[in-house]
Order: structure tokens, then C-alpha cells, then sequence
């Protein structure tokens, strides 16, 4: 595949992975404000799983393709860049004010996801029984997070009807079932032809790609001064990353991760997601120099793949 063939997948697979991811957010999103969700528990749940979805869909393509390591990658890397790029971006960006306390639950939640994650590749393997574990454990968190934030939505609010929303949600899933199908093949092709292991393809440019639709959603929810969706849905969808994209794609495939993430990328995703906790002691605006130092440390996470 030459050069220009491989930026061709990467552009067309990047642009269908956002419109899909979109149209799914919206669709979903909105079915779930006609039933009275509160907009704060659409942000941890359904917008974070419409969002991880090309995380699932990227990770499950390359796990039955026989590039674990790509699926691994996408989601220790998508994890990462959650925190640091769109968190880091967007409250560089945009004053936005949350009220943080509302998510510590959420994210001690996230955390305890993340040290299970760690715990369950030890040994290089995720079995399909601990695919198991973890999907009950998104299938339970959701439930629950969905029953205790019913709440009445406002009359005026107008989000379509039923049936247009799952029109939405239909597109969006082709979009991101064909998005990443052709993101994966220039993606393992360009690891190829620079000589970068799939870990590293998986990481950088995987994760940015399935990273879109986090990253416009919290761009446009900052930019309307909902700033409590956009922390939420980065909680919410690291949390289903480790969970609702590793549970299932472990169920259908097997995992095998190389241990040598234990010693670098999984300990930078910790560091990251305990990043959070300062967030979450917010009552008001989210500091734009602790955005700036997150947005750094990303940086300096992906140069270090290509200086070391």
C-alpha cells in the first residue's frame, strides 16, 4: 500500500469514525433526555459508551484480525488522551465551570476499573471469563447510574422523536462499523512502512482517531457552558473503555498483552486518571494552567515513543 493510499484510509476511516460517533451521541443521547435522564448521567453513560464505540468497534476489528496489540494499545492510549489532549484542550480553550464533587463517585469508580484492568493482564492474558467480569461490571454501573439520575426534562427542550433518534444512532453505527475497518488497515499498513510496532501505531494514531467524538463532544458541550458533560463524558468514557470495550472484545477474542506495559504505558494511564481527582474538587472554573500542564504531559508522552 503506498503513501498516499494509507492517508487515504486514515483521512476517510477518521472522518466516518467522528460522523458516526456523533450521530450515534446525538441519537442516543437525546432518546435517553425524551425518558427523562438527567444531563449530567447522559454525559457518564450514554454519551461516553456512544463515544467509546469506535473504541470498540477499532479494538474488536483488530482483536479478530490478529493485532491484539492494536486493541490493547487503542485503549491504554484512549484513556490517556481523554485526560491529557481533550481535557487539557478543552479547558485551555474554553472557561468552563463544572461542579466537581458531583463525579467522585464516578471517578473512584473509574479508578477501581482501571486497577481491575491492570490486575487482569498481569499475566499477559485477558481470559474470556474476565471479559465476562468486566462487562457485568458496565452492565451493573449503568443500571444503576441510569435508575438514580431519572429526572423530569424540561418542556421546553425539544430533542425530535423517537424514531428520528434511532435513525441517528443507525447511521452512526455503519459509519463507525466501515470507519474503522479502513482506519485499521492504514493504520497497521503505516506501522509497517515506518518500521513502528502496532503498540505504538495503536497508541498514537488509533487512539487520537477513536478519540474523536470525546473530543468534539466536550469541545461543543465547554463551548455551551456545559462543562459538567464534559467532564463527565471523559469519566464516563475511560470507564467504559476499560470495560464495555475490553469485556466484550475479550469475550469474542481472547486477549494477549505484552507485560512490558507494565512498566510504562499502564503506569502513564494512572497517572492521568489521578490527574482527575483535582477536577473533581472543582465548585466553578476549571483552572486553564492545569489544563495547559495535562496538555503537556500528553505531549510528552507520545514524542517520548519516537525519542527513546
Amino acid at each position: 500500500m503506498t503513501g498516499s493510499f494509507i492517508a487515504a484510509h486514515l483521512v476517510v476511516g477518521t472522518i466516518l469514525l467522528y460522523f458516526g460517533g456523533d450521530f450515534v451521541v446525538k441519537g442516543a443521547s437525546h432518546i435517553a433526555r425524551l425518558f427523562g435522564i438527567s444531563r449530567m448521567v447522559v454525559g457518564l453513560t450514554v454519551v461516553a459508551f456512544g463515544t467509546s464505540l469506535p473504541e470498540l468497534v477499532v479494538s474488536l476489528v483488530a482483536a479478530t484480525s490478529g493485532k491484539e496489540a492494536i486493541a490493547i494499545g487503542n485503549i491504554i492510549g484512549s484513556n490517556i488522551a481523554n485526560v491529557g489532549l481533550i481535557i487539557g484542550l478543552t479547558c485551555s480553550f474554553f472557561l468552563i465551570s463544572i461542579k466537581g464533587k458531583r463525579f467522585l463517585k464516578d471517578l473512584n469508580i473509574m479508578m477501581v476499573a482501571s486497577v481491575l484492568f491492570i490486575v487482569l493482564i498481569f499475566d499477559g492474558n485477558v481470559e474470556r471469563w474476565e471479559g465476562v467480569v468486566l462487562f457485568s461490571g458496565i452492565v451493573t454501573y449503568t443500571i444503576y447510574r441510569l435508575y438514580t439520575g431519572k429526572k423530569d426534562t424540561d418542556a421546553h427542550e425539544k430533542f425530535g422523536s423517537v424514531g428520528l433518534n434511532v435513525g441517528f444512532l443507525a447511521f452512526g453505527i455503519l459509519g463507525l462499523y466501515f470507519g474503522s475497518n479502513i482506519f485499521v488497515e492504514g493504520a497497521v499498513s503505516l506501522a509497517r512502512s515506518l518500521g513502528i510496532t502496532e503498540i505504538v501505531i495503536g497508541m498514537t494514531i488509533v487512539a487520537y482517531g477513536t478519540s474523536l467524538p470525546e473530543l468534539a463532544t466536550s469541545l461543543v458541550a465547554a463551548f455551551r457552558k456545559q462543562g459538567d458533560i464534559s467532564l463527565g463524558n471523559i469519566i464516563g468514557s475511560n470507564l467504559f473503555n476499560l470495560m464495555a470495550v475490553i469485556g466484550p472484545v475479550a469475550i469474542i477474542s481472547p486477549l494477549t498483552a505484552d507485560r512490558a506495559l507494565l512498566s510504562f504505558e499502564l503506569p502513564v494511564m494512572i497517572a492521568f486518571s489521578l490527574a482527575l481527582y483535582p477536577l473533581v474538587k472543582v465548585s466553578g472554573t476549571v483552572s486553564r494552567k492545569y489544563a495547559s500542564v495535562l496538555l503537556m504531559g500528553y505531549l510528552s508522552f507520545i514524542i517520548s515513543f519516537f525519542v527513546i
